[in-house]
């Protein structure tokens, strides 16, 4: 287990413990420190912080100018677009008897029938309407 200097943890992944996330003031408090000519490995005494942290910090202070952390860009990003999306939930609603596979086919979609499946029903909120003229046949 890597030790951090941080005083504080609460979030356990596997079996590290992280630090906890930075808070605003502490942030830039950060970087006001080095503005006055503070050396990283004094504020990272002081603040308790580790100096690849505050290496980071200054980093994204300089790109950006802030002190507010970066969005997490977590997760698979999706495959079709928004207008992928509508082209597909208007082309249903004109032609309902269309399958999955003519849908993929015509429209050139980089997805399997199952992956359009759960899209069409999941995020398009669309259902199969079972036909209520065809029975079934008689024994």
């Amino acid at each position: 287990m890597t030790k951090h200097r941080h005083s504080y943890k609460i979030m356990v992944k596997g079996s590290e413990v992280m630090p906890a996330p930075l808070s605003m003031d502490l942030r830039k408090r950060i970087v006001e420190a080095r503005k006055n000519g503070d050396t990283v490995a004094k504020i990272a005494r002081e603040k308790n912080v580790c100096t690849s942290t505050i290496n980071k910090l200054l980093a994204l202070h300089q790109e950006t100018g802030g002190y507010t952390p970066r969005p997490l860009n977590n997760g698979r990003k999706p495959r079709l677009t928004m207008e992928q999306l509508e082209a597909i939930k208007s082309r249903i609603i004109d032609q309902p008897d269309i399958s999955l596979l003519e849908l993929i086919t015509q429209m050139q979609l980089p997805l399997c029938v199952s992956a359009l499946c759960r899209i069409v029903n999941g995020k398009l909120g669309l259902r199969r309407k079972k036909n209520g003229s065809r029975s079934r046949a008689e024994s």
